[in-house]
């Protein structure tokens, strides 16, 4: 289910088995290479639609920094979820509602809690971590989502 996924990737930091701090080739591994790469000098960004990956070059491998997951670019279709995430979860659904993605992350004793509300975005936080959510604001027709559906999940290594 795409809510296990979320849930996985908010919490644990990892996607289909690969997690921050991995090199290049874990991340190929479990997501193939079927992505835009953009490499300029020391980092690079691996874009696989729904999923985009960010690298340092540390000695002479590519290292992950972070992850973000583009919620909103399912609303384009199914063909923005890597096929290895729809083997694993199966169907992704067009939009996610934040209630159910908060109840998920509260049945595994994690939290989140409101920073801010600025302009069209509601930005959350897992305190046990250093990942944020973003959510709708606005049921602006030229947003590709509604109010109360998630953005976007940002995966960064805690500080």
């Amino acid at each position: 289910m795409d809510l296990d996924f979320y849930v996985e990737a908010a919490i644990r930091a990892e996607v289909a088995g690969a997690t921050l701090g991995d090199d290049v080739s874990q991340w190929s591994k479990a997501l193939g290479d079927d992505c835009v790469e953009d490499a300029r000098k020391s980092r690079m960004r691996r874009d696989y639609g729904l999923i985009e990956i960010f690298f340092e070059r540390r000695a002479a491998t590519w290292r992950s920094t972070g992850f973000s997951l583009q919620i909103h670019r399912l609303a384009l279709g199914e063909s923005v979820v890597p096929a290895a995430l729809s083997h694993r979860y199966g169907k992704f659904r067009s939009q996610v509602n934040f209630g159910d993605l908060h109840n998920s992350i509260l049945r595994t004793g994690n939290d989140v809690v409101e920073l801010e509300r600025s302009g069209e975005y509601r930005h959350y936080k897992l305190p046990q971590g250093n990942t944020s959510i973003y959510v709708a604001d606005t049921s602006d027709a030229a947003l590709p989502v509604t109010s109360g559906v998630v953005w976007s999940i940002n995966v960064h290594p805690s500080l």
